[in-house]
């Protein structure tokens, strides 16, 4: 199972937060979307993404619009928050995950 981010600029405390959190214990790995590449309003989420964690104060409404349309499209779970790293563990909390 593949996690996320997009936004953000130092990401490692979001990672140890998915990481730690016993919810997502499959969590393997952890892919970062800056936001700030012009072609990322264009990639595509990996396949094998179980979870979208999108921190808002950091992208585009383009960016963030495709992120929620590719994430709808393939049926993903999206987290947004807008920087703060406690206010993801509360919405982590409140997030209904579907079983590995």
């Amino acid at each position: 199972m593949k996690a996320l981010i997009v936004g953000a600029d130092r990401v490692e405390p979001i990672k140890r937060a998915l990481r730690d959190d016993p919810r997502l214990a499959g969590l393997r790995e952890t892919e970062h979307w800056s936001g700030r590449k012009v072609g990322d309003e264009r990639r595509r989420i990996p396949g094998d993404t179980a979870l979208v964690v999108v921190v808002c104060d950091r992208i585009s409404h383009p960016l963030l619009r495709h992120v929620r349309d590719e994430a709808r499209r393939l049926g993903l779970p999206m987290l947004y928050a807008r920087h703060s790293l406690v206010e993801i563990r509360e919405k982590l909390a409140d997030l209904a995950l579907a079983p590995a």
